[in-house]
């Protein structure tokens, strides 16, 4: 049991608080933990309140960082996991985090693979989708159900579209660029055909 003998306001971040017990530092801690538990100069407390107040302040903390991450675009789970562990978080407070971001609707990694697949899916194919998702670490059934939900038919003829120029109307050289904007043989069967039935290829009179 100790006593706080002094409360004092973070030069860097006024959001946070120094406190001293028995005037000595003991920790930092975000001001609305601190107002929160009612600490105050004078207040009586005992470890095993400080470490629950400083796990409480850690979250509160840990919580507003990655909401200003993802206030810069959405990001998936393992994305804010790892951002959350590079700034030194543990474990048990990245899965409270994530699990209060869930409930907020803000980390949905479905909804965050259907938004970068309808951003992308006319600029890549889809085995390209898929690598860039699971780098960014989404499960691949969601990946899958997701490619299998957008209109990808419509996506690979409007890539072929954009490229067909830049290819001579070469069919060959097209298919190539296809191949490497992450197509799959399907896709780029499909987009082809979609082309030659438009006369892409045809010579010119």
């Amino acid at each position: 049991m100790g006593k706080i003998t002094d409360i004092v306001r973070q030069k860097g971040n006024k959001s946070r608080v120094s406190l001293f017990l028995d005037s000595a530092f003991l920790c930092g801690l975000d001001e609305l933990t601190a107002v929160k538990n009612r600490l105050e100069i004078g207040t009586e407390i005992d470890g095993e309140d400080i470490a629950r107040i400083q796990a409480e302040s850690e979250y509160v903390t840990a919580l507003d960082k990655s909401l200003s991450r993802l206030s810069v675009r959405p990001r998936s789970e393992r994305e804010i996991r790892d951002f959350l562990k590079d700034k030194g978080y543990l474990s048990a407070v990245s899965d409270k985090v994530c699990a209060r971001l869930s409930e907020l609707g803000y980390l949905d990694d479905a909804a965050y693979a259907r938004q970068y697949i309808d951003e992308n899916k006319c600029r890549y194919g889809a085995v390209r989708l898929k690598n860039e998702l699971i780098k960014r670490g989404v499960d691949r059934d969601i990946i899958d159900e997701q490619l299998d939900g957008c209109d990808r038919d419509e996506a690979v003829v409007a890539l072929a579209r954009s490229l067909w120029r830049s290819c001579g109307k070469d069919k060959y050289k097209l298919k190539n660029k296809l191949y490497a904007k992450g197509c799959n043989g399907e896709d780029i069967s499909f987009a082809i055909d979609a082309l030659e039935s438009e006369g892409a290829f045809d010579e010119e009179e």
